[in-house]
């Protein structure tokens, strides 16, 4: 089943596929993990902008790609689908090395608006007429990016259709004044009577249908003005239709049939359910919004208890740090779930802001908080992080605003490809002036340091760490502003790694004595600065150093020590680095990254012994 045959099915036939296409969704995702309740929520919509419009020739645009799987199913990708984000598998984002149907890859929140113009005016450019479909999620709607595209396709008058996918949840539960006043209107019994088929109806009367078009009219703009205010859409330049049921087929194919008429920019609003038909899903959403595999078994879901991660530790260590210091404020930008900040939220809610998908907006938030003697701890992403550079520069680093930043999946991250890694914020942090940059290496030491940087943060404080399962360590030193962890010595050279890296030092520690090298191992905890003394020791009396690092190696950490290494006078080491490869990563496990990368024990081992000295 695909796109083509959408027209010729009855609507009785087109929601036996949507409940195919549920069971595909449900079964693929319970055995690779994956974005469930976002896209079970919106299938009659894809199915029903696969009948309006055509992927040969109309573009589809979604913000955020995660929720394409319905739309990949139907763009003859239904075969390969169990493959989702595996190795050479289907992407579950879209992909445009993967199908001519996807237009562009989409991973992060916000940029649907602005590629939308972008193709629209280059189709005016060449003279093409076809549409310009932009889906985009309410959550999105608060990313300060489409607002700025907005502007631009209003201004030019491109027919962009924006289709604004109603479901009161980005991640986590949508924040700010925006969401509110979209679940006002969806609300509203009126309006939602008020609608192109009452007009319909009402147009076959005469005179009297007329008038009472015009009065309804009048009543709905009202309605507009009161429910949202200024009829912010329509205010903008858009021409608005709906709300509209999300999983009502025959209206949804009605109105869209309308719409790719019009030659003017315009929005549909349309309200969907989040896990929508699968009740398990429905009523833990946000559980099911990217969730790990799963159980499935006559509709009944298990998720196997795993050990803790670097993320489960965080949430803990903010919850302990707010219930000792009241200067604490906790920020994220829509991923209080995903970094464990809920039991913050619940317990200190006036000390917690959830600014939307607007990172800019937050991280800028944040310096003016520290500046007025609040000590901010901020939680993203490294993959978000990227989108709020300016604001850490011009806004944090410039006044040395003591904001601490956590970091998640920083570095290699599993199965979510190359919009979602978090290779390069060692790199694109370090040259940045009064920056401190932290990688604890167990789930004691991520609390050692975010306790200490809250006690001792002078400067904007960058903590990161690896989405993966981590432990408590027994023995773990304090810590001390730029000082590395000697956990012991070498006579023939060192292993100094940055993360979570212990394990695999030891290993390739125990290989290189069966070739009789004494090699001592040294946790740098501190990627800037990093323990200069303790470098220079080592570099004047061992033959080798070898950095391991779970980023980039242009302008990382192994890269700042090897430059250190070569400015040393009398220097009797040779720096080997190993890092993450320089490229945009596949989908893959974070195992496999590592691998790949060179980072695993038999490739350090070798190149250790195969670097002369």
């Amino acid at each position: 089943m695909n796109f083509n045959d959408l027209q010729s099915l009855s609507y009785k036939d087109l929601y036996s596929l949507c409940k195919d296409i549920r069971k595909k969704l449900l079964t693929t995702v319970s055995k690779t993990g994956g974005h469930l309740s976002s896209n079970l929520g919106i299938v009659e919509l894809t199915v029903s902008l696969l009948r309006a419009f055509h992927p040969e020739k109309d573009d589809f645009i979604f913000d955020v790609g995660h929720q394409c799987y319905t739309y990949k199913l139907l763009t003859n990708r239904w075969d390969k689908f169990s493959s989702l984000r595996q190795f050479n598998g289907i992407s579950g984002y879209p992909n445009i090395e993967e199908s001519v149907y996807d237009s562009f890859i989409s991973g992060h929140s916000g940029t649907s608006l602005s590629l939308a113009f972008g193709f629209a005016y280059a189709k005016k450019l060449k003279g093409i007429k076809s549409s310009t479909v932009a889906i985009v999620g309410d959550g999105s709607l608060t990313s300060g990016e489409n607002y700025e595209a907005i502007n631009n396709i209003v201004h030019y008058n491109l027919p962009v259709i924006i289709i604004l996918n109603d479901n009161e949840m980005s991640i986590s539960k949508n924040v700010g004044s925006l969401p509110k006043e979209l679940g006002r209107l969806r609300n509203s019994f009126l309006y939602r009577s008020i609608n192109n088929r009452t007009k319909s109806q009402l147009s076959k009367m005469g005179s009297f249908g007329k008038y009472t078009i015009s009065f309804l009219e009048r009543i709905k703009m009202a309605t507009k003005k009161f429910f949202i205010p200024k009829a912010i859409f329509e205010e903008f330049g858009l021409t608005y239709f709906g709300p509209y049921n999300g999983h009502n087929i025959a209206v949804l194919s009605e109105i869209f049939n309308q719409v790719k008429k019009q030659k003017k920019p315009c929005i549909v609003h349309v309200v969907t359910k989040k896990g929508n038909g699968i009740s398990h899903v429905e009523n833990n959403s946000t559980q099911f919004h990217s969730s790990p595999p799963f159980v499935l078994e006559n509709e009944n879901f298990c998720i196997e208890k795993s050990e803790k991660t670097f993320s489960d530790y965080f949430g803990e260590t903010l919850l302990e740090l707010g219930d000792k210091n009241n200067k604490i404020v906790a920020l994220t930008a829509a991923m209080s779930e995903g970094l464990k900040m809920s039991s913050f939220l619940k317990k200190y809610p006036s000390r917690f802001i959830d600014a939307g998908i607007a990172e800019q907006a937050l991280v800028t938030s944040s310096a003016a908080i520290a500046h007025n003697g609040f000590c901010p701890v901020v939680g993203l992403y490294s993959t978000f992080l990227q989108r709020a550079y300016d604001q850490i520069i011009h806004d944090c680093c410039i006044q040395s605003e003591p904001v601490i930043f956590a970091i998640d999946r920083a570095g290699a991250v599993s199965s979510d490809g190359p919009t979602h890694q978090g290779s390069f914020d060692i790199s694109f942090l370090n040259p940045i002036p009064h920056t401190t940059i932290m990688a604890p290496s167990n789930g004691t030491e991520l609390k050692q340091m975010f306790f200490w940087a809250s006690k001792n943060c002078k400067n904007p404080t960058f903590i990161r760490y690896p989405k993966t399962k981590t432990k408590d360590c027994e023995f773990s030193k304090p810590i001390r502003f730029g000082k590395a962890d000697l956990i012991n010595s070498g006579k023939d050279g060192y292993l100094v790694f940055l993360g979570p890296f212990l394990k695999l030092c030891q290993e390739t520690v125990t290989l290189l004595a069966t070739k009789n090298l004494d090699f001592g191992i040294i946790n740098a905890r501190f990627a800037k600065p990093f323990d200069k003394k303790l470098i220079r020791s080592i570099a004047l009396s061992v033959k080798k150093i070898a950095t391991i690092e779970d980023g980039i190696l242009s302008g990382g950490f192994g890269n700042e020590i090897n430059v250190f290494v070569n400015s040393l006078q009398g220097k009797k080491s040779k720096v080997i680095s190993f890092g993450l490869t320089e490229e945009f990563l596949s989908q893959r496990s974070r195992d496999s990254i590592l691998h790949d990368s060179g980072i695993n024990t038999e490739n350090i081992f070798k190149t250790v012994l195969d670097v002369k000295e």
